[in-house]
């Protein structure tokens, strides 16, 4: 499978990689109807036999039961696997979620991922929505102090504003951005898109 560079001097990633959202699907969180785990697993050992060298997951998917499936399929195949994670959606009382980007809540849902992967680092960890309470440079500052402690390699912005990005940016580089694009649904900041190409951020 083709390869390239994410972004200026991210990872060699294969161009299509493995999505595991719906392998946390869930009456009690989103629903794409029942999700059998040895057939989510086999999914995801067929991606890489196939060439696929990444997985994208969350905490937010199935409040953790994607990443616990991740860590069981990639039991004695992490070698040369790149696993890519979020951080700050956190369970919320009255919604759906709530975002959570203070430093202490990104270090703490960080930590709560290594554990359910069950590995001791990430490749990529992403802050996964906007935190209109917490200063993007705070976010960004913890994830650079995640980064020097080895418990990260590459960072990334999940469905940031191109505001946002570009303040992120001049702090330490953003490896890669995260958003929709499709034939049905486009970025939420369109100029996202140019900024990338710009400043040689990747785009997943």
């Amino acid at each position: 499978m083709e390869r390239r560079r994410l972004g200026a001097n991210g990872p060699e990633i294969s161009v299509l990689g493995v999505g595991t959202a719906p392998i946390g699907s869930s009456p009690e969180w989103v629903s794409w109807g029942t999700q059998d785990e040895a057939d989510a697993i086999a999914a995801i050992h067929a991606a890489l036999d196939a060439g696929a060298n990444w997985i994208d997951t969350a905490p937010f998917y199935g409040w953790g039961r994607a990443e616990e499936i991740v860590g069981r399929a990639l039991a004695g195949r992490r070698d040369g696997v790149l696993l890519f994670t979020k951080c700050g959606t956190l369970p919320a009382a009255d919604a759906l979620s709530q975002e959570d980007n203070r430093p202490a809540a990104i270090r703490a849902d960080l930590e709560a991922s290594l554990r359910r992967l069950g590995v001791d680092h990430v490749d990529l960890l992403q802050i996964h929505d906007v935190d209109e309470k917490t200063p993007i440079e705070d976010s960004w500052g913890e994830i650079q102090r995640l980064i020097e402690e080895g418990k990260v390699r590459w960072a990334g912005l999940s469905n940031h504003p191109v505001e946002r990005v570009a303040r992120a940016h001049v702090l330490s580089p953003v490896t890669s951005c995260q958003e929709q694009l499709s034939l049905l649904a486009g970025p939420d900041d369109p100029g996202v898109l140019d900024f990338v190409l710009q400043q040689g951020i990747g785009l997943l």
